[in-house]
């Protein structure tokens, strides 16, 4: 009986835990090419933020030899004026790095631009460096608590990479 009721407990919590991460849609992963430092994402219906779902990833891997910045710009649609959204602009040096968070801003207006700050880099002071971001992500989110008639529909995500 305890064995029927720990691979039931076990069942359980595997369930919530897909169920927590179906919440998150990685929209798309894209490498740029060499000399690509702009690129361009169309969305479709299934990008919008709301009840159904409470947030989007848009992940980019700059595949530059040398230190960039980055500027994100969305364009949405919003439905509802009710409900805050956030939006951050992450990156990572290496693949299995974790996230760090370059900006991060909270709103309520329908189009975000996001620029990764110009930081000098100063190899004199090793603490001043910025990190060689290779990753870069977007994380369109609403708070957890979006009322049924607001939404947000990603229709562009535009990306600009450019050296440091």
């Amino acid at each position: 009986m305890k064995k029927i009721i720990s691979l039931i407990f076990l069942l359980a919590l595997f369930s919530a835990y897909t169920a927590a991460q179906a919440d998150a849609r990685t929209v798309y992963q894209k490498t740029l090419r060499d000399g690509q430092w702009f690129y361009e994402y169309t969305g479709v219906a299934a990008d919008t933020v709301g009840t159904a779902q409470d947030s989007l990833i848009y992940e980019i891997l700059t595949n530059k030899a040398r230190p960039v910045n980055a500027a994100v710009r969305l364009e949405v649609t919003r439905t509802g004026s009710t409900d805050d959204y956030e939006y951050r602009l992450q990156g990572k040096v290496f693949e299995n790095d974790t996230w760090t968070s370059l900006v991060d801003s909270t709103a309520q207006t329908v189009s975000r631009s996001l620029y990764h700050p110009d930081v000098e880099v100063d190899v004199t002071q090793a603490a001043s460096v910025t990190p060689f971001y290779r990753y870069f992500r977007l994380v369109v989110a609403s708070d957890g608590t979006v009322a049924a008639t607001d939404k947000l529909k990603v229709n562009k995500v535009i990306w600009k990479f450019w050296e440091r």
